[in-house]
């Protein structure tokens, strides 16, 4: 065995019958024990909440969108569907119509509720392809044709999120009346409601979309608009969702030789401030929460220096049976980093725990209109207790080199006449 690790095992035995010293390694530990089970939590909530945005972004919002410059329609589109769908790299594409309004019920409680939207128009055997929507469906289902005539106009289905709903007081077979606001709307023309039947009711725990977000059938958005075969843009679905900014960048160069005035932006750049700012935060409670580990080492120190200060004369003894100093600091620092592993151990133990009772009983809930989603969200990766552990180990290594720099320059004949 190990002539440090031996004498350094000792050491530790010993240390049980001095409840000071003992204590102290107690304290040390947990201090270790909770800054690494913080640090493994909040990445495993980071990584959670990242995933579960990437997730709902990419399931509701297209991996890529062709628009026209200025926002304007793009009336013959049929050309570029098809080139677009011809791609290796598409899975599916849609057309579609954006468009904001107001949505309004009557109640016999509350009377008239109205609720702003942002209405998508969409070709519903095209739509499923480029969407999860279908996926988050908690009540009815997606059937955005006509449901009955009512004189002239037929009442179109509609699909809106779970928190309008409620707000709302709708689900399916209930009637609302939906007015979207044209682009001439300052031109003198006006929104007009039309009324539409509720015919499946999503829940995508997004709050921005379930709580503002309604689907229409693209032939009830274009009659609302007045427009004739137009749409807002075309909506592609790629194999590889991480590869939407390249893509985008092709097919922005394959359309110009189509249309000039058309455009590609991957969802990175509609959304790639926020999935970056998500990430910053991740590593900046990294490095705020890494203090805990520090504090933890000052304890690590302190305890070391005691240790060293009761054992001089038994380093000078050991200096003077010709151990170099080299070895027994290397003692000293052996002792300080199973103290450090001790607390990682149960650390990783303690996060695990937690995070494991948070991702199967969502313990912990939170405001959806703050937060984007209704519960905590956790995901555990190996690589992030690892990096957890292995820092965690640094710190504590570091900080038990200044004791052991300490007994090891100590002098064998002072060493050894200490009382």
């Amino acid at each position: 065995m190990n002539p440090e690790f031996m004498i350094a095992r000792r050491h530790f035995r010993s240390l049980r019958a001095r409840r000071r010293i003992s204590f102290t390694i107690c304290i040390a530990a947990v201090g270790v024990a909770l800054g690494v089970s913080s640090l493994v939590v909040v990445m495993s909530v980071m990584n959670g909440y990242t995933n579960m945005i990437r997730e709902r972004l990419l399931g509701v919002n297209a991996h890529v969108t062709v628009r026209r410059s200025y926002r304007k329609p793009i009336a013959d589109y049929g050309p570029v569907l098809r080139t677009l769908e011809d791609q290796p790299e598409v899975l599916a594409a849609s057309p579609f119509i954006h468009a904001e309004g107001f949505v309004f019920r009557k109640t016999a409680a509350a009377g008239v509720v109205k609720s702003g939207v942002l209405v998508r128009g969409v070709d519903p055997s095209a739509f499923v392809r480029t969407s999860d929507v279908g996926a988050y469906i908690r009540d009815g289902a997606i059937d955005l044709g006509p449901r009955e005539e009512t004189g002239s106009r037929a009442v179109h289905g509609m699909l809106l999120g779970q928190v309008l709903a409620q707000r709302l007081d709708a689900g399916p077979g209930d009637d609302l009346y939906l007015g979207l606001v044209p682009k001439d709307v300052f031109g003198g023309r006006g929104r007009r409601w039309q009324r539409y039947r509720v015919t499946g009711v999503f829940n995508t725990g997004y709050f921005e979309f379930d709580s503002r977000l309604v689907y229409i059938s693209l032939a009830a958005a274009r009659r609302d608009l007045g427009w004739q075969d137009a749409v807002t843009g075309i909506r592609l679905r790629l194999q590889d969702p991480m590869a939407a900014d390249r893509l985008g960048a092709t097919f922005r160069q394959l359309l110009r030789e189509t249309d000039p005035g058309l455009f590609a932006s991957s969802w990175t750049r509609n959304f790639g401030n926020f999935y970056v700012l998500i990430q910053l935060q991740k590593w900046t409670f990294f490095l705020i929460l890494s203090l805990i580990v520090v504090v933890a080492g000052f304890n690590i120190i302190s305890i070391l220096t005691m240790n060293v200060t009761d054992r001089r004369r038994e380093i000078g003894i050991l200096k003077a049976i010709g151990m170099i100093p080299r070895r027994i600091g290397r003692i000293f620092t052996l002792e300080g980093v199973v103290v450090g592993v001790s607390g990682i151990a149960l650390g990783n133990l303690l996060g695990f725990a937690l995070c494991w009772i948070q991702e199967r009983f969502e313990v912990i809930r939170v405001p959806g209109e703050v937060y984007y989603v209704s519960s905590l969200p956790v995901e555990m990766r190996p690589g992030d207790f690892g990096l957890v552990s292995l820092c965690a180990v640094l710190i504590c290594y570091l900080f038990s080199l200044f004791p052991s720099r300490d007994a090891a320059a100590l002098d064998p004949v002072d060493a050894i006449r200490y009382e």
